[in-house]
């Protein structure tokens, strides 16, 4: 998880760019939100429109947004790789992103309960998608591919983002898979956290874990 977290928020880092950034743990009674990388303390609640309790926190560090996951581990985890200009997060407020990424739905292909089932599709395709988008990282959701590509420059807009999004969709398409084209139209979908688990899906009466299961090699040596 760390190691990959570092390696998403690396660019922002390296651009001097610390906030804002957005983590949410769910589960089905209560949303607990995790504002990363300001120079807030503070923490509060309330109860939002579905009647759920929501826990606003703010961290100062990527390591103390490690922590808080670890302490609450019965989630289910997700991020946003984009940053925003303000504390509240909402497409008004997006700033920018490194980052395009496509969203594989298992279900479209095989019986996504069935975890052999889901094992050889993983075979089957995780070796064409890295021959042919070259993508940074992908992860297995516990339903799907999350597949990750880096911009080489800032994406300032949507408009910016949606071009190089394309390229990935194009891309993959070509391998034979249909990316979920709300997640490929969305700047500031959040998407799930290696090592957490998928409350969804359970496999021999565990849930199953998110996994990170490519990551480009050049990144393992920094």
């Amino acid at each position: 998880m760390k190691e990959f977290l570092k390696f998403i928020f690396r660019p922002y880092e390296q651009q001097g760019i610390n906030k804002w950034f957005y983590f949410f743990g769910m589960n089905d009674r209560e949303n607990n939100f995790v504002y990363a990388f300001s120079s807030f303390k503070k923490s509060y609640k309330f109860r939002n429109k579905y009647g759920q309790m929501d826990y606003v926190e703010y961290a100062t560090t990527l390591d103390q947004v490690i922590q808080k996951i670890k302490r609450a581990f019965a989630n289910n985890w997700y991020f946003c790789p984009s940053y925003f200009i303000t504390d509240k997060y909402s497409v008004d407020t997006f700033g920018g992103s490194f980052w395009t990424y496509v969203d594989i739905d298992f279900k479209h292909y095989v019986d996504v309960n069935n975890l052999w089932e889901v094992k050889q599709f993983i075979n089957k395709y995780i070796t064409k998608i890295v021959a042919k988008c070259k993508p940074d990282a992908v992860v297995f959701s516990g339903g799907g591919f999350h597949i990750y590509k880096m911009s080489d420059v800032m994406l300032k807009d949507k408009k910016e983002w949606l071009e190089k999004e394309q390229i990935l969709v194009d891309c993959v398409k070509e391998i034979g898979l249909e990316p979920d084209p709300k997640v490929s139209a969305n700047h500031i979908n959040i998407l799930r956290i290696p090592n957490t688990i998928n409350l969804r899906y359970t496999d021999n009466g565990k849930h199953r874990f998110v996994d990170l299961i490519y990551f480009r090699p050049s990144v393992l040596t920094h």
